[in-house]
């Protein structure tokens, strides 16, 4: 029981500070796009997806490596072994975000003229390259933070980095803004760099802190070099291949809407569309799966060093029963409240009906990144990597040969396809080695209903207040998320009360 509270009372914390830092992120992207426009978000986002394959290399699966042994060292009972392994996991980026950084460095000329074919991208490579170490520092300091249970202090570095994100990127957007869309999205990296440095200091001092606490010694307790490598290689690699897919995959996006006529602007102006306003929005509610995911990892590591398999299934059931009942009511609200949400953060950009298309499948989004959590922390992570390669390599694939057919519609039928695909390989993996037993109907119905009633009654009775569409937007979220969670509990309320009674 007091496992199971301190995973909740941990989840519901990181849930919270996501929901907050995602809120302000996303205000600030409609901000943004409204002053920058969609073509320089585009930009942006192209520049985001190269990105995204330099912060792989950078950390390279660190997060998980410091995570997973620390989290075993503690379940052994040897906390001595802590700081062994904190110090070479500390080498092992200094290796890999230093090179990372170099390398994007050197090559952001070539990068953006050959593989984005846009010039303008090459200034906010070379800022970016020099925020990779302090991400890498980070990843490393937030696996340690959440092993030892101390998510508090990567939470007080989320949201001090989203702080620092928006001041200094809207007063960078600002300065430079009149430039043209390449120095909007300078800004807009710039911005970003500044705020991982110095979230990486803050990690820093708070590890200092904290470090105290634990038994000096510990040159090989965790294993040495090979138990790190034994983990953080299989990770790096399947993320390697990914990321480079996913590179690939978005490189792809803005050529492929432009052969059916977009042009080049045009095109990018759809892709930032669909990257920096509708996918954004639509992960909104993931907040609370990643935080989940990432609290299960040191959670499942821990059981299965301890050998109890009962547990494990018992949480792997828990685990899929709680995220699919947050999916599918999340998807509900968030598909009645699709226009609003146009209207409100991105009017005029078409973005409320690719919400509302995206919206069903953010149930299996959440159980995809929950699923994978738990098959981590099992040391099932070879598994994954087969799966979560599979599906950049299918991803890319239909890219390339839908988009310049069907355009935006085949976009969101690849998202929507691979996003069920690669669920179901993790799931059934995560079924058999846990041994857990689930019935799809039960877990999915009653918060179908939950939602479309409590939606349905949100519509029906703000339609009859003095509200402007905004108000009536913020609120019918807020109502419907409030008569979601009540119709959810409510059973389960009389229950207990039924059985006080009782006794």
């Amino acid at each position: 029981m007091k496992r199971s509270l301190r995973l909740f009372g941990d989840t519901l914390l990181l849930t919270a500070v996501s929901l907050a830092v995602r809120t302000a992120s996303l205000l600030f992207s409609s901000y943004a796009s409204r002053r920058a426009g969609a073509a320089a978000m585009g930009l942006f986002s192209l520049v985001s997806s190269v990105s995204f394959f330099a912060v792989t290399f950078a950390s390279s699966g660190i997060n998980l490596g410091v995570t997973r042994l620390v989290s075993e060292a503690l379940g052994r009972g040897d906390a001595s072994a802590v700081r062994g392994c904190m110090r070479r996991a500390f080498l092992y980026l200094l290796f890999f975000g230093g090179t990372a950084s170099l390398l994007l460095f050197f090559f952001s000329e070539p990068i953006a003229r050959r593989l984005l074919s846009d010039a303008r991208a090459a200034a906010s490579l070379r800022v970016f390259s020099l925020g990779l170490l302090p991400i890498a520092l980070s990843s490393a300091l937030n696996g340690y933070f959440c092993a030892v249970r101390r998510v508090w202090k990567s939470a007080a570095a989320q949201l001090f980095e989203e702080a620092v994100t928006i001041l200094a990127s809207a007063a960078l957007l600002s300065l430079l803004l009149p430039r043209g869309i390449g120095s909007a999205c300078l800004a807009l990296v710039a911005g970003g760099t500044a705020a991982e440095i110095a979230s990486a200091l803050l990690s820093l001092f708070l590890y200092l802190g904290d470090r105290t606490r634990r038994a000096r010694g510990g040159a090989c307790g965790c294993g040495g070099w090979r138990a790190l490598f034994s983990v953080t290689l299989p990770v790096s690699l399947s993320a390697y291949v990914r990321s480079a897919l996913v590179t690939v995959e978005h490189i792809l996006i803005p050529v492929g809407l432009a052969a059916v006529g977009a042009g080049a602007d045009g095109a990018l102006a759809a892709y930032g569309v669909l990257s920096g306003m509708v996918l954004p929005t639509v992960l909104y509610p993931t907040a609370l799966s990643a935080a989940f995911s990432s609290l299960l990892v040191p959670e499942a590591a821990s059981l299965s060093a301890g050998g109890d398999r009962a547990l494990c299934r018992e949480t792997a059931e828990r685990a899929i029963r709680t995220i699919l009942a947050f999916g599918v009511a999340s998807a509900g609200i968030l598909a009645s409240a699709a226009g609003g949400l146009e209207d409100l953060l991105f009017p005029g950009t078409g973005a409320g009906r690719y919400i509302r298309t995206l919206a069903p499948v953010l149930p299996v989004m959440m159980l995809d990144t929950v699923t994978d959590g738990l098959l981590k922390g099992l040391g099932e992570q070879l598994w994954s990597m087969a799966v979560n390669i599979g599906d950049a390599l299918l991803s890319v694939l239909l890219v390339r040969l839908l988009l310049p057919r069907w355009g935006v519609g085949g976009y969101l039928f690849i998202v929507i396809f691979c996003e069920a695909l690669n669920c179901f390989f993790s799931l059934t993996r995560l079924l058999s080695v846990t041994d857990a037993r689930l019935s799809p109907l039960p877990l999915v119905l009653p918060p179908f209903f939950a939602v479309a009633a409590a939606t349905g009654a949100s519509r029906l009775l703000l339609s009859r207040l003095p509200l402007s569409g905004g108000e009536e937007t913020v609120l019918h979220l807020l109502l419907s998320a409030f008569l979601t969670l009540a119709l959810l509990t409510l059973p389960r309320g009389k229950t207990v009360l039924a059985k006080r009674r009782r006794l």
